[in-house]
């Protein structure tokens, strides 16, 4: 049996599958957290780092949803970038040191919203975002240590604004914020506008494996883990 905070919990549409449901508060929920953090309008462009994880492919159909302009995604790896534009994106790029400059072919006057799960490419981001642009930090997906911020200079001149996310701080101190989320995320599958592939761990033994390919990047979608009966 699994327990739960009343406040942090929502009823799922029939018409919308566990597994699936699952996968929403750290996938489609998270998204439209990430784009509502970033204050996305419409017709802005938004480039996404990891654009073909979890949280990356959702990004994409969200922001479609919202009526973003256009939506540029970056990959680590050259195998990754088919998964992105699968996902949605309308360009995806394998980073390397061209990266900036195939960003600022699709995006002259810079990026808009610019979502970054890596914790290592604050330095492209700021080079990349239109003035007005706001960068969003999350997740740290590579695990090492952060850099050091921007000095104060550079986001006043370049009229930058650089923000913060935590959805476990955010489950904390704000849980109305991330229940409305939740339910916009469920309303968005259960209205065929956002799409959510996952795919099915059948025991707990497995889950170290699959953290081991996420941890080395070969991982994509959502896991979720199936404990029935178990």
């Amino acid at each position: 049996m699994a327990v739960a905070s009343a406040d942090l919990t929502v009823a799922v549409p029939s018409a919308v599958s566990f597994d699936v449901a699952a996968a929403v508060p750290l996938g489609v929920a998270t998204a439209v957290l990430l784009l509502e953090r970033a204050g996305l309008k419409h017709g802005e462009s938004v480039l996404m780092h990891s654009a073909s994880g979890g949280i990356g492919a959702l990004v994409s159909q969200v922001a479609r949803t919202m009526g973003s302009g256009e939506r540029i995604g970056t990959v680590g790896r050259a195998d990754k970038v088919a998964a992105g534009l699968g996902a949605g994106w309308d360009s995806v790029f394998a980073r390397d040191d061209q990266t900036e400059a195939r960003i600022r072919e699709i995006a002259p006057q810079g990026v808009d919203v610019i979502l970054d799960p890596t914790g290592s490419l604050l330095e492209l981001d700021l080079s990349v975002a239109a003035p007005g642009g706001r960068v969003v930090l999350f997740g740290n997906a590579t695990g090492g240590a952060l850099p050091p911020l921007p000095p104060t200079g550079r986001l006043i001149g370049g009229n930058v604004g650089l923000l913060g996310f935590s959805i476990s701080r955010l489950a904390a101190t704000s849980p109305a914020t991330l229940t409305s989320a939740l339910r916009k995320g469920l309303q968005l599958i259960e209205a065929g506008t956002v799409r959510v592939e996952t795919s099915t761990v059948d025991s707990l033994a497995s889950v170290a494996g699959i953290h081991d390919l996420l941890a080395a990047g070969r991982g994509s979608g959502k896991y979720v883990v199936d404990v029935k009966g178990r």
